[in-house]
């Protein structure tokens, strides 16, 4: 019970150091526990130094503070690292993103905690940052399935749910044992064991209709690598064999291709004409072939011949279809 009431005393100082108001009636609710223990624990904080106050004109109806010029010992942010907050919090507000919905008020919490100056300084960035179009598929309606493997994960603890595979009109019942949550691409993904296929196979939790978590321990693999796993695909889906490619890129298209990061193996060359050679292993063909086709003319793909063919066959299926 200390311990519980401890932990409540150290929520309430960092609550009445944020932005929000906060009077007798809503702390009461926040914390699910009756008004008198919320002036109880008000007399602690005046006991132990604390100096709050009553605000009439703080938010709607007043609400409680601790003067600016006090705070809780903290770990003390760097300049840099506030700025770091300000913008994960800015990323994660406006990509909509699953497991990070909370971390505007794991913020607002950090903030009770630190010296007025940072504090500033994470209000300011806050207001200066802005994240457009991050391009992560819709997850929105995914948030209980989220939660739902979380808690698995955690718990170390089976699934059991309804999942529609890319291309089927109907959810198929599937028995889980989650290993990884991951992002990658503009989709999270679950990397998991199928106990009807008796392999590990993945899922995109977008695809989800349903999940519940089953009262069944989840065996533990500590030798599960997510990197193994994937090995050399060019980003989710593992082809039957690796594969050495080469493109070449026109001298426009070179900084582009060279400012970003495409694939763990790759490579790149320069040429004196101003074109560039660039070099990758990846498992698999399949996701490959688009990433160049979205080049269009810029991209001449060298080796191997197979994915040559691909690419050609793609550009006459794409021009076929503008074709009356």
């Amino acid at each position: 019970m200390r311990g519980k009431r401890l932990n409540r005393l150290l929520q309430l100082i960092a609550l009445l150091r944020g932005p929000t108001s906060w009077n007798a009636r809503r702390l009461a609710e926040h914390f699910q526990t009756s008004r008198r223990n919320v002036y109880r624990d008000l007399a602690v904080l005046e006991l132990a130094g604390v100096p709050y106050y009553f605000d009439p004109d703080f938010g709607d109806g007043g609400g409680y503070r601790i003067r600016p010029e006090w705070w809780f010992p903290s770990v003390g942010l760097t300049q840099q690292e506030c700025l770091d907050l300000a913008v994960l919090v800015r990323i994660a507000e406006t990509g909509n993103i699953p497991l990070l919905d909370q971390v505007s008020e794991a913020r607002d919490k950090l903030l009770g905690t630190l010296p007025a100056k940072q504090q500033d300084i994470i209000r300011t960035a806050s207001e200066l940052f802005d994240i457009f179009r991050i391009g992560l598929a819709e997850h929105g309606h995914s948030r209980s399935i989220m939660l739902c493997l979380q808690q698995a994960l955690i718990q170390r603890i089976q699934i059991k749910g309804s999942y529609r595979s890319h291309g089927k009109k109907r959810a198929a019942s599937v028995s889980l044992q989650p290993r990884r949550i991951f992002l990658c691409g503009n989709a999270w993904y679950l990397a998991a064991h199928c106990n009807k296929a008796k392999d590990t196979k993945l899922y995109r939790i977008a695809r989800f209709t349903q999940a519940e978590l089953v009262d069944r321990r989840a065996t533990v693999d500590h030798r599960f690598s997510l990197r193994e796993y994937l090995g050399n695909a060019w980003t989710v889906h593992r082809g039957d064999r690796d594969w050495y490619v080469e493109i070449i890129f026109t001298a426009e298209a070179a900084p582009l291709v060279s400012e970003t990061c495409w694939h763990h193996t790759q490579e790149l060359e320069l040429q004196s004409d101003g074109s560039l050679i660039f070099r990758a292993t990846v498992s698999g063909l399949e996701e490959i072939q688009y990433w160049v086709l979205g080049w269009g003319p810029r991209a001449r793909v060298k080796k191997p011949n197979e994915l040559r063919a691909q690419v050609q066959s793609l550009c006459a299926s794409t021009m076929s279809s503008y074709h009356d």
